[in-house]
């Protein structure tokens, strides 16, 4: 990751404490990334192994002595290059181990990903302020202004409030809220959503 895919900011600072991942975090803004590294692992050491398959056929692969990887199990080696440097038996065990590994890492990492994304998402924030001690300070407050009377319809009682506009999300003045009944938001923001307002 050359910049940020949130901020676009270029100061990018990589991790590299996962064995098969890097971890790219933007220094502005905290977004981040992971991304497979193209080795094995991170201290690979390669050798000619040979894997006798059933049919009596042979193929040799560099396998990994530290972590049983093998990166390139689609494209064997050349029996007539490396023929002569065979050290050990094809590790299947190690192989399938070290498979594994990678894939519950990564795994681990996405869902991370998804929690992070979650968590920093203006829908996580706006749930998480409406449940919190300031919103309902402040929800008390409107509708005590509004003597609890919906301001549409100006018949039915206040359940609810409402925020004229969301630029001040979070830290909205109490002009930009309205105390309305249930039938009245919920037909605000089907108006919303139909475009026919902009409140």
């Amino acid at each position: 990751m050359q910049k940020c895919l949130k901020c676009t900011d270029s100061f990018i600072l990589v991790n590299t404490i996962y064995l098969y991942h890097d971890i790219y975090e933007c220094g502005n803004c905290g977004y981040w990334e992971f991304k497979r590294i193209e080795k094995c692992c991170r201290k690979p050491y390669l050798i000619v192994t040979i894997d006798h398959k059933s049919s009596g056929q042979f193929f040799l692969y560099w396998q990994c002595t530290n972590c049983g990887g093998s990166t390139n199990r689609s494209k064997p080696l050349s029996s007539k290059i490396y023929g002569e440097k065979i050290r050990n038996e094809f590790s299947i065990s190690a192989f399938e181990a070290w498979k594994y590994a990678r894939n519950n890492e990564g795994a681990c990492l996405a869902e991370d990903r998804k929690h992070y994304n979650l968590v920093n998402s203006r829908y996580y924030k706006y749930h998480s302020y409406i449940a919190s001690d300031e919103w309902r300070k402040k929800r008390k407050l409107v509708l005590e202004r509004d003597h609890y009377l919906c301001q549409e319809c100006k018949e039915r009682p206040a359940e609810e409030v409402h925020h004229k506009t969301y630029n001040n999300l979070f830290d909205e003045p109490l002009e930009d809220l309205v105390s309305l009944c249930k039938k009245c938001h919920d037909e605000v923001h089907e108006k919303k959503r139909s475009g026919l307002v902009d409140r």
